[in-house]
């Protein structure tokens, strides 16, 4: 099961198709591909990709809702991407620092816990990535692990 990319919103429009395209060369799903040292082809390959919103107006109870959705209509086998600290807080989680959590909604048990890794925002307005040279090295680290365990758990034993 592939891991979930979840963006913002698309600038370039609302066709969930593009969501975190990698190109144009600048847009995020591009700039993402290099922090991950993916070529196009793997990116796309290896990730679903979705953005919270569609339209370029953030509103914070919209994404709220929407990742609510996501997180119960989603397998909790598949692991999330969450890009950007509007995205985490949608999801009722902060810190950006590359890192490895679990989301949980009140009242959830363990078994309803699901993978979620936090990323800054690939965008170019995001000093995270120029500031703090070890976060590519970390963000690589930390979601190639959730690609191998994705790929591992659709290889049957023996």
């Amino acid at each position: 099961m592939k891991p979930l990319l979840v963006g913002e919103s698309n600038p370039y429009g609302s066709d969930p198709v593009f969501a975190l395209y990698p190109l144009p060369e600048g847009a995020s799903g591009a700039r993402l591909a290099g922090i991950l040292g993916l070529t196009r082809g793997a990116y796309l390959r290896s990730f679903e990709r979705i953005n919270l919103l569609t339209g370029d107006r953030w509103s914070i109870p919209w994404a709220v809702e929407v990742a609510s959705r996501l997180h119960r209509e989603r397998d909790i086998r598949q692991p999330f991407v969450l890009l950007g600290r509007r995205v985490a807080e949608a999801f009722r989680l902060a810190g950006l620092a590359p890192r490895r959590t679990k989301f949980i909604e009140a009242g959830d048990d363990p078994s309803r816990w699901r993978t979620v890794v936090l990323l800054p925002h690939p965008s170019g307005r995001c000093r995270v990535w120029s500031d703090r040279p070890e976060a590519v090295g970390q963000a690589r680290a930390l979601v190639l692990a959730l690609l191998g365990d994705a790929f591992a758990r659709e290889v049957p034993d023996g």
